[in-house]
């Protein structure tokens, strides 16, 4: 059974009725369900229930109701919580089978922001470079998390607006997140990998410059679905969804197995060229004969609204 079956059922037929005896006011105020963790997903297995699986649930709370209640809600409910409940455990350093949630604090750690993003100035803050000069992949994840995960009951309604507020990026700012990727393609696959690194037979930065390579691939193809890309462990997992994935999984299982230099600069050329004719159809370039050329003519849109 896989962890959030586990953990809808442990909600519904014990949690849910403590809630209602215990806290009748506030149980039909919070929002119950689950917004992180591989189970979240799907991607679970044996090695997922070291931590984080199984009987376990979110409470989400407004910022007052958090303030007044949260303290007493977690201690009391967690006190109650049977673990193991019906053959399942949970287990792990620190894990409780029930979590307690502000909303906008959560989503002030999570995205940058506590209140609803009303421009895309409210934006800049999850696409914001890190100290690494590259994007927050972890604020994009968990929008990810966020616009895939399971809420099972909103008495408020809080958390359900949030999600439809942060369901997809405003077109400037996913122009700049796929120029980002179109970017990291390009440079790792026609012109590093192809022209320079694979002449080189340096087996490290073979390693590197493909997967970056594969890493940019994945991501350009979700963010192509209007979709965010999530945390890079559970990347192939979510990218393997895809309806291109059919095909272009593939290509990226080939490319990273095979012993042959001349079929991994055949299926980089292929990849980006199957890259640079998908985002002809869907009209966000118009002509160029190289992948690098999409650049300017992304840069052009890409620049944020004041």
């Amino acid at each position: 059974m896989k962890g959030l079956e586990i953990a809808k059922a442990f909600y519904f037929e014990w949690g849910k009725p403590y809630l209602e005896e215990s806290f009748p006011d506030l149980a039909k105020r919070v929002a119950v369900g689950r917004i992180s963790g591989s189970d979240v997903l799907g991607g679970d297995d044996e090695i997922s229930k070291d931590h984080n699986w199984g009987p376990q649930f979110t409470i989400f709370l407004s910022a007052e109701d958090y303030a007044a209640h949260a303290e007493t809600l977690s201690a009391e409910i967690n006190a109650a919580a049977p673990n193991p409940w019906r053959g399942y455990k949970l287990d792990g350093g620190g894990d409780k089978s029930v979590n307690v949630e502000c909303i906008p604090n959560l989503f002030k750690t999570w995205f940058g922001f506590g209140k609803l993003p009303q421009n895309n100035d409210a934006w800049k803050a999850v696409v914001q470079k890190g100290v690494d000069g590259g994007i927050h992949y972890g604020r994009e994840s968990s929008l990810y998390f966020l616009r895939h995960g399971a809420i099972w009951f909103d008495g408020s309604g809080e958390l359900t607006a949030w999600r439809k507020a942060l369901h997809t990026y405003p077109q400037t700012i996913w122009r700049t997140r796929l120029a980002e990727e179109i970017f990291r393609v390009w440079h790792h696959g026609e012109y590093n990998f192809v022209q320079r690194v694979a002449k080189r037979h340096d087996p490290l930065a073979k390693a590197i410059c493909i997967g970056e390579f594969v890493n940019g691939v994945m991501r350009t193809y979700l963010l192509l679905n209007q979709d965010f890309t999530p945390y890079w462990k559970w990347l192939a997992h979510e990218f393997r969804k895809l309806d291109e994935a059919q095909t272009v999984a593939l290509q990226l299982d080939e490319l990273v197995t095979t012993d042959s230099l001349d079929r991994q600069i055949e299926l980089v050329l292929q990849i980006s060229s199957d890259i640079f004719d998908r985002m002809k159809e869907e009209g966000i370039i118009y002509e160029s004969k190289e992948l690098k050329n999409l650049l300017p003519l992304l840069n052009a849109h890409i620049q944020l609204s004041q």
